[in-house]
C-alpha cells in the first residue's frame, strides 16, 4: 500500500489523541491517590493508553520511513 503525507498527518494526529489520553488518565490517577480511592483500574486503563500510543507512533514512523523524505518534511512542517 502506498501512503500519502496526509496518511503521515492523520497518524501524527492519533499520536497526539494519545498523549492527550495519558495526560487526562494521569490527571484521574493523581486525584484518586490524593482521595485515597483504589487505582488499580485507572493504572490499567493508563497502561492501555500508553501501549496505545506506542502503536501509534510505530505506525506513523513506519509510515513516514515509506514516505523517505517527504515524510519527515511533513512532520517538520
Amino acid at each position: 500500500m502506498s501512503y500519502t503525507p496526509t496518511d503521515l498527518v492523520k497518524a501524527e494526529k492519533n499520536v497526539v489523541l494519545a498523549e492527550r489520553h495519558i495526560a487526562a488518565q494521569q490527571e484521574v490517577l493523581a486525584m484518586m491517590r490524593a482521595a485515597g480511592s483504589p487505582t488499580e483500574g485507572a493504572k490499567e486503563l493508563l497502561a492501555k493508553f500508553e501501549a496505545d500510543r506506542g502503536r501509534a507512533e510505530r505506525i506513523r514512523d513506519w509510515i513516514a520511513s515509506g514516505l523517505g523524505d517527504r515524510g519527515w518534511e511533513q512532520r517538520a512542517a
